[in-house]
């Protein structure tokens, strides 16, 4: 009596199709083990695809056969359950063979002893490898061609969940979805790393990316509404728009590859500094000059952190004596109340009289929008009136949207800038009379960058307190104590109008100079 491994498959796609279901499979084989008096000592069943031999239960399976050498036959229905690559399925074949257990199928049963029927062996496998080639074409195909749609086939992106538009595959925004527009927002202002964006956003939303993720998904075009098709064979790589709705707009996207690629000026990409020692770049030796560096030590009470000099003069001080005479410092700075209100009396001014010249510009561009538009219509009568070959046609248009899309983003920008100019200038001058606040908000290279804004120069600690060569011109100047300016009389600024104001005005009587 034979002792038989019945063996069965189905992939996900073919489960639906007659014939080819799990139960169906093992009924058949069962009784055909029992009318052949066959002994089924094991069934193991996979629903994978098989293209390779890297199967769950087929691993199973291998390591059964080497546990029971009382194996005889494995059995399945079609070769096409067991195989569609020749080349594997031979090596298999052989491999069994050499430990005297035979490979066959019920329905298409050979005598593999018999060479002649090796042909047949050929043709029964290679057959599904060709029709799973053709189906894995079609698919390609039937992909790419739902892809230049609009339609989203990859892998779900963070933020989104799988929806159907008009039977079309595509993406609808989830709860997530405000993690991510506050991760670009955050980003674009180019003032923190973006490692340390990923782990506030962790604590404080429950962000769930790692950090190549997240760097990763600050790149994926699908959240500015867009589609990426890969290259292939002779078509090269596009970008289409896709039929989803995106989490953010095309012009805070392109403005957040600024900051990664670094073209914007302040741009941080995600830094690998010790974040327990975030001021270790602004501050040198009194002693020797040298960069204070960072580091921890193992008491009995636990760890100790202080930042020391790395060179022979141990100037060394504790890590959290050094935040609390920063932190003192920076609560120390006060803002003369006179000076505040004429600055902010004169970046209002200024920022009105921009908006005047801006105002010129933004009709212009709509001028000119309104222009590219009707010279695109007339290209298409003239393509209508085989006045234009369709290269022609393509090249005009392609020229023409390249420039009307300039305008439409330069539009964007200054209605942008006009409903958002005024309020920021509050805001700054709240934060500019609260660094002390603003500092202990932020955490790791963030405090040393900050700090580096208000003090350009290195900092030596002397005396429990800190001295530097030089401190930001705009927070010196709105700090400075004089009396006159104590008791400066506040007059309401003057327009700026490119004039100066020590000039006399103009009169009726004759002028001298």
């Amino acid at each position: 009596m034979k002792n038989v491994i019945i063996y069965t498959r189905v992939s996900t796609d073919e489960q639906a199709e007659k014939g080819f279901s799990l139960g169906h499979q093992e009924e058949s084989l069962r009784r055909y083990c029992e009318l052949k008096g066959y002994n089924v000592v094991s069934h193991f069943q996979d629903d994978f695809s098989a293209k390779t031999f890297d199967r769950p239960e087929w691993k199973n399976l291998e390591k059964f056969v080497k546990n029971n050498k009382n194996v005889d036959l494995i059995l399945f229905t079609k070769w096409d359950r067991f195989s569609r690559n020749a080349n594997q399925a031979h090596l298999v074949i052989r491999q069994m063979s050499n430990n005297g257990i035979e490979v066959n199928s019920m329905e298409q049963p050979l005598d593999l002893s018999n060479p002649d029927n090796k042909v047949m062996l050929a043709m029964y496998l290679i057959l599904p490898e060709v029709e799973n080639d053709k189906i894995s074409l079609r698919t390609i195909d039937g992909m790419r061609r739902a892809m230049k749609e609009g339609c989203f086939l990859n892998r779900i992106p963070y933020g989104f969940d799988r929806a159907r538009i008009d039977k079309k595959a595509t993406l609808t925004r989830n709860s997530d979805a405000l993690i991510v527009e506050k991760a670009f927002k955050e980003v674009v202002k180019g003032i923190e790393p973006v490692e340390t964006i990923r782990k506030r956003l962790k604590n404080d939303y429950g962000c769930k990316l790692g950090k190549q993720q997240f760097y990763n998904m600050l790149k994926n075009v699908v959240y500015k509404g867009y589609i990426l098709i890969k290259e292939y064979k002779k078509e090269e790589e596009q970008m289409v728009i896709g039929i989803h709705k995106p989490i953010v707009s095309e012009q805070l996207f392109d403005k957040v590859q600024e900051v990664l690629t670094g073209r914007k000026r302040n741009a941080k990409l995600p830094s690998v500094d010790n974040e327990e020692f975030p001021l270790r770049k602004n501050i040198v030796c009194p002693v020797c000059g040298k960069q204070i560096t960072g580091s921890k030590s193992k008491g009995n009470g636990g760890y100790y952190f202080y930042y020391h000099c790395s060179s022979k003069c141990k100037v060394r001080y504790r890590r959290d004596e050094v935040h609390f005479v920063i932190k003192d410092m920076l609560s120390q700075i006060a803002i003369n109340p006179n000076l505040k209100n004429l600055f902010k009396a004169v970046l209002e001014d200024y920022i009105n009289s921009n908006n005047k010249e801006d105002m010129i510009r933004l009709n212009k561009l709509e001028i000119e929008l309104k222009t590219i538009e009707s010279m695109i219509e007339k290209a298409e009568d003239k393509l209508v009136n085989d006045e234009f070959t369709k290269q022609q046609f393509d090249n005009a248009v392609n020229r023409y949207n390249a420039r009307k899309k300039e305008c439409e983003n330069s539009i964007l920008d200054l209605m942008t800038k006009k409903d958002e100019s005024k309020k920021y200038v509050n805001k700054s001058l709240d934060l500019i009379c609260n660094l002390e606040n603003v500092f202990n908000r932020l955490s790791g290279e963030a405090q040393a960058s900050f700090l580096r804004v208000i003090y350009p120069e290195n900092l030596v600690i002397e005396n429990g307190s800190f001295r530097t060569n030089s401190e930001n011109k705009v927070i010196e100047l709105l700090t400075r104590k004089q009396r006159d300016s104590e008791s400066m009389e506040m007059k309401k600024a003057t327009p700026k109008n490119g004039f100066s104001n020590l000039a006399p005005p103009l009169g009726l009587e004759p002028r001298t100079l």
